[in-house]
Parts: structure tokens; C-alpha cells; sequence
């Protein structure tokens, strides 16, 4: 009876030291790295012009910000006719920077940690996205420049990166006959874009 209840003392045992092991292995287990979301925005009109003019818009939620939060640092960027401004400098009172980078969108795993500017006066930080083509083809239209890529620092100390995809309503394409002629070309100041915001602070953009 007493080598029974030894046998069964060192079983318990034994069980006790397994169910600690197995818990300190789930304790120090590497966390499942985050996946950042690619989030595209469609047709988001940079036509209007009253009030302070142009669209506000917050990379944090991913919606437009209007009426007296257009004052504060709640939004990040502005469309405005053909130009992207940042809430920081003569655009804002914010701290939002940003600086165009060349690379690929998908690419793009890791923010530069300085280069960042405030917009100033005609110069904007994002400048240099996008052509104009002037008489050429297809005539007076302002296009994307592949290979842009815009990457900002937030008022958060968040970076984000975004691609312009299109400045015309519907994202058309550009070498099509209907594009081509203005008579039938989409309405302008239609921006579609994608972005990826990094939430935990870190440079990672992948």
C-alpha cells in the first residue's frame, strides 16, 4: 500500500512539472506578427472649394473630417484641385510630415525615419506625384507617376504609406480612345488611392 501511494505521489508529480513546462512554453511563445491592412479609397472628390476648401481626410479612420475638426490635427491630408496637402506648416496646425519616395508600393517594407517635411509656401511635401501632359497625349491631363510613393508621419508619430492610383472619376484607364478625348473623359479632382497605416508606432509597413 505504501509503494502504491508512492507511485502515485510521483505520477502527480511528474504531472504537475509537465502542465508548468507546457505553460511556460505558451507563456514565451512568439506573438503572431501584425498584418497591416491595405485600405483603398474610391473617388473621393478634391473638387470643392467652400468653406476652407478641399477634403480633409484622416488616415486613422479612413473617412473624411469636416466642419470644425478641419481646425484641429484630426486629419493628416487635403485634396485640393491637383494638390495633396499635409496638416502641418502653411497647409495646417498640425505636425503631419511627408517626403515622396521612388519604390514599389508593395515593396515598400520599412519607413524612412527622417526626410519629413511641412508643407510650404507653393511647395507642397508631397510635389512630384503626378504629370501634367499639356497639348501632348492624351491632352491637358494630369497623371500619376508610377513609382511615387508618398510616406508621412502622422501628428500620432504613426507612419503610413500611399499610392495615388488616379485623379479622374472611375479610375480610368488613360491610354483608352474615351480618355483620350476630352469630350468624354471623366470628370478630374476624383481621387483613388490606397494606403497602409502602421498603428503601433514602428517604421514597418509590411
Amino acid at each position: 500500500m505504501k509503494n502504491l501511494k508512492n507511485s502515485y505521489l510521483t505520477l502527480l508529480a511528474i504531472g504537475l512539472v509537465s502542465l508548468s513546462a507546457c505553460d511556460k512554453k505558451e507563456d514565451t511563445a512568439t506573438p503572431a506578427p501584425t498584418v497591416l491592412e491595405i485600405k483603398t479609397i474610391a473617388d473621393l472628390d478634391g473638387s470643392k472649394t467652400t468653406g476652407n476648401g478641399g477634403t480633409y481626410f484622416s488616415l486613422s479612420t479612413g473617412l473624411e473630417v469636416k466642419g470644425a475638426d478641419t481646425l484641429t490635427n484630426k486629419w493628416d491630408i487635403k485634396f485640393t484641385r491637383s494638390s495633396i496637402l499635409v496638416n502641418s506648416g502653411t497647409s495646417g496646425g498640425g505636425s503631419t510630415q511627408a517626403q515622396v519616395v521612388n519604390g514599389v508600393f508593395e515593396n515598400l517594407s520599412t519607413a524612412p525615419t527622417d526626410g519629413y517635411k511641412a508643407d510650404a509656401a507653393g511647395t507642397p511635401a508631397t510635389a512630384g506625384w503626378y504629370t501634367y501632359t499639356g497639348p501632348g497625349v492624351p491632352p491637358h491631363a494630369i497623371l500619376v507617376v508610377p513609382g511615387k510613393i508618398v510616406v508621412l508621419k502622422t501628428a500620432e508619430n504613426k507612419y503610413a504609406k500611399l499610392e495615388m492610383l488616379s485623379y479622374y472619376k472611375g479610375n480610368p484607364n488613360p491610354t483608352s480612345a474615351a480618355f483620350t478625348d476630352m469630350a468624354t473623359r471623366t470628370p478630374s479632382r476624383y481621387y483613388t488611392f490606397r494606403y497602409v497605416l502602421q498603428p503601433n508606432g514602428s517604421t514597418k509597413l509590411n
